[in-house]
């Protein structure tokens, strides 16, 4: 019996942390879920959040899965405690990389860039707290960039100006460093590196994938390099078709079977 990893997110964002997992642990079978019905997140409520977690988790330990990735800054923020005092399955989130992107930083400015819900979060500001020690550290926003890059491709010159308005922000601060503090970020890293010259995106994926490894390690669970005989990537959403393109868009470099809709 294969090991199983459960990944979720409101939208496509959680796929960079599964591609992550997916190119270092390739013989875990990975279970994605997107909570497109509920999208965005970053509106939402704590109480509504820690709702939608409560009946992924649920529906993740249908499909027999050892370990639950919630691969969503604000949810994280929001429900991960609550969530994990209410489930016996192994619960991994995910934080802002404030502490590597200060620690590398030679000019001693970062930048910090999420959705709203995160920026305002007190967890962020306990982060760049614990981790500032001498770097001036500036928080972004963005009300829309998630939810655009859940729409792609159809809104890619939208999306291009979001980035171009954030680096404009960035470049006037003077920051080496950019923090991705959502995980939809990253989908488009490559454009921040083009609008960004010099500065070093910071995102969480690869720490996220060494905690679900220790986990599975300390569970007993057999690791290795070898990739499973079929495609080990099962892909779930709640959303309406035009969200299920956007989906398998971010998803088509994935060896995945296919999209499939679950009524959760």
């Amino acid at each position: 019996m294969s090991t199983k990893i459960g990944v979720m997110d409101s939208g496509a964002g959680g796929l960079t942390i599964l591609k992550s997992i997916q190119k270092n642990l390739p013989n875990i079978e990975l279970i994605y879920f997107a909570d497109q019905a509920h999208a965005p997140y970053g509106a939402k409520s704590d109480a509504f959040i820690v709702d939608r977690l409560l009946v992924v988790v649920d529906f993740f330990k249908s499909q027999g899965c050892c370990v639950m990735v919630v691969a969503c800054n604000t949810a994280t923020v929001a429900g991960i405690q609550t969530l994990r005092a209410k489930t016996d399955l192994p619960i991994v989130g995910v934080e802002p990389a404030v502490k590597p992107a200060c620690r590398r930083s030679s000019r001693k400015r970062v930048s910090v860039l999420a959705t709203e819900g995160t920026s305002k979060s007190l967890r962020l500001n306990e982060l760049i707290e614990t981790w500032r020690f001498d770097t001036e550290v500036q928080v972004l926003a963005s009300k829309c960039l998630a939810s655009l890059i859940d729409e792609m491709p159809s809104v890619l010159s939208v999306a291009e100006q979001e980035v171009v308005r954030v680096s404009t922000i960035v470049k006037e601060h003077q920051s080496d460093a950019l923090v991705l503090a959502c995980t939809h970020y990253p989908l488009i890293k490559n454009m921040f590196e083009v609008a960004l010259p010099g500065v070093e995106i910071v995102e969480p994926s690869e720490g996220v994938t060494a905690q679900v490894r220790r986990i599975l390690l300390g569970q007993g669970h057999a690791l290795s390099d070898d990739f499973l005989d079929d495609a080990n990537v099962a892909i779930f959403t709640n959303g309406a078709v035009e969200f299920q393109k956007s989906l398998s868009y971010w998803s088509q470099d994935i060896e995945a079977k296919n999209i499939c809709f679950v009524d959760i």
